[in-house]
């Protein structure tokens, strides 16, 4: 067995304790907040004084919205959750792609630098700022209905506006998250695209294949890792949706754009049902976690 030297000694030590302020900071906030969620989705807490008034109740936080324990909570809870899973859907059916398609615009201009600062503007713009600008866009005296009405579109313009809609504002959440996760991937298969062998198309098209052909042969199969990352990036952003709701929508009108996310704060910060929320919180994680593991195998099942 080797011995060490005492430099290598010194440099193990120094290495540790560089590590050791941010390895207690994760312990006693990061790590006890995870535990002490877990520990509370059994309680019925209001969030005073935790010792003198929670009360242990088992798995009834998870009954209330689960299974019917409360019929009303329970039907808002699943209604939230299917919207979510909306929102997942439907950005990654439009969201892949539009990237792709994008991607292999600017890999085959000369001006592709140029195009990439373009797209790329919503990821640095301010999230908050963007969800204003949508939330103004689709006012009812906002640009979308006047351009519709300057387009002579009549039948599309929304009165109440989209987001004043119940018809209509789930569609502008949508509209929004696909907007605002297009760059970031679009960026993803960008590199992808970069570190596909040339030679892989020039042998292709030596031995026929079409364009088609080889976009379906070469091309899709060696973006599928960056497809599984964009699957499971929309279906982390999608059960995690808070701030951009919250903003332009606060989950109206009459709760039709009511996410898990403003579920929960409504139940933890008007209700103080700080048990239940957390029980909620560790369902979606679950369920997102599932999504994402049967995303990952159905992709690898097919190669």
């Amino acid at each position: 067995m080797r011995k060490w030297s005492k430099m290598e000694v010194r440099d193990t030590i120094n290495g540790y304790l560089f590590c050791l302020p941010g390895l207690i900071l994760f312990i006693f906030i990061g790590l006890f907040c995870v535990l002490f969620s877990i520990f509370l989705s059994f309680y019925n807490w209001s969030g005073v004084d935790f010792f003198g008034t929670a009360r242990f109740i088992g798995l009834q936080n998870f009954h209330f919205f689960l299974t019917g324990g409360n019929p009303i909570r329970t039907q808002r809870f699943w209604a939230s959750l299917l919207r979510n899973f909306q929102i997942g859907f439907f950005s990654i059916l439009f969201i892949v792609p539009i990237a792709l398609i994008l991607a292999f615009l600017v890999t085959n201009t000369r001006r592709a630098a140029v195009y990439r600062t373009l797209f790329f503007i919503p990821m640095v713009a301010s999230g908050v700022g963007v969800f204003y600008a949508w939330q103004g866009i689709f006012n009812t005296k906002g640009s979308l209905n006047a351009l519709m009405r300057f387009l002579g579109l009549n039948f599309f313009v929304v009165r109440q506006g989209m987001f004043g809609d119940p018809n209509t504002a789930l569609t502008g959440i949508i509209i929004t998250v696909i907007w605002t996760a297009i760059p970031g991937t679009m960026m993803l298969y960008y590199a992808g695209l970069a570190n596909i062998d040339e030679s892989l198309y020039e042998a292709a098209a030596i031995d026929g294949a079409s364009k088609f052909q080889q976009l379906w042969r070469i091309t899709w199969p060696l973006l599928k890792p960056m497809t599984i990352i964009v699957i499971i990036q929309q279906l982390n952003g999608a059960f995690q949706m808070f701030e951009n709701v919250w903003v332009m929508t606060r989950g109206g009108p009459g709760g039709s754009t009511d996410v898990v996310g403003t579920l929960m704060y409504a139940r933890a910060f008007t209700d103080n049902a700080f048990g239940e929320v957390s029980a909620m919180g560790w369902t979606v994680f679950l369920m997102t976690l599932v999504l994402s593991l049967v995303s990952m195998k159905g992709f690898n099942s097919e190669n």
